[in-house]
């Protein structure tokens, strides 16, 4: 369940995933009544007006033999899959208005209004209209109290080609490879050797698989309080290069003699 979506909603979900439990183990509302002590029209009541105390729903939940985090997780698996990629206009809007794809990436990591505003120092004639761009294009929905509700999964996968990864190769390519990457908790690894086409495909699915794990760790991350948590930033790269970026201080004769030496050892 997510932290941004309203509160009615996350009742729902734990009400018809408590339903499906009961259904599943074969109980009624009549045995839940006697169980507790109390009267069936009461169960039948509390059910149709999800007006449950947590306490009422651990009684329930120990009744039916599940603990509330199981429970937590069935609600959150029957809520309708949200889109983890974004159209074309979607993606542009975004690139075409700084401060609202800022505030998107803040959304999809938890970020409330008031923690925005707060440690950015935006002032929320700024801050407002942004958010509603972001409603605009279906990305958000802002909330009485300016609730932030997300739209899509928190999990986006920015499509090859697309204005996103256009704008990265752009402007936030270059940028985060200026960080200094020999601070404290940081990683710098540096590889480079002959691979098979079988051997490039295998490393492609497993970075594929590494990176679907990092957005799933981002977005369960996501509710946990900021002072346990760090920005991060991951990239990865892999591409075909000349030789010579690996052997630019080796002489062009040392050079020209190796290639004919393994051309020979080759006939």
């Amino acid at each position: 369940m997510t932290a941004t979506e309203p509160l009615h909603m996350q009742s729902a979900y734990l009400v018809e995933a408590l339903k499906r439990v009961l259904k599943e183990r074969g109980m009624t509302y009549a045995d839940v009544a006697s169980a507790l002590g109390i009267s069936h029209a009461s169960v039948r009541r509390t059910f149709a007006q999800q007006s449950f105390t947590l306490a009422r729903i651990d009684e329930i939940c120990e009744l039916a033999g599940i603990d509330f985090l199981a429970l937590a997780r069935m609600a959150d698996e029957m809520r309708p899959a949200m889109p983890a990629t974004l159209t074309d206009a979607q993606e542009q809007a975004l690139v075409d208005e700084p401060l609202a794809l800022f505030c998107f990436h803040l959304a999809l990591g938890g970020w409330t209004v008031d923690r925005i505003a707060a440690d950015y120092g935006i002032d929320q004639t700024q801050l407002i209209p942004a958010l509603l761009k972001l409603e605009r294009i279906g990305l958000i929905r802002l909330l009485p109290g300016n609730v932030i509700q997300l739209m899509t999964a928190r999990s986006i996968g920015w499509r090859r080609g697309g204005p996103m990864r256009r704008f990265f190769d752009r402007r936030v390519k270059e940028e985060f490879l200026q960080y200094d990457f020999s601070t404290p908790g940081s990683i710098w690894e540096f590889e480079i050797g002959e691979l098979s086409d079988a051997s490039r495909a295998l490393i492609e699915r497993r970075l594929a698989s590494l990176f679907r794990e990092v957005r799933d760790l981002i977005a369960r991350d996501a509710p946990l309080p900021p002072a346990v948590k760090t920005n991060v930033g991951l990239l990865i790269a892999s591409t075909p290069i000349p030789l010579p970026m690996v052997a630019r201080d080796v002489g062009s004769g040392s050079l020209g003699t190796g290639r004919r030496a393994r051309r020979s050892s080759k006939d």
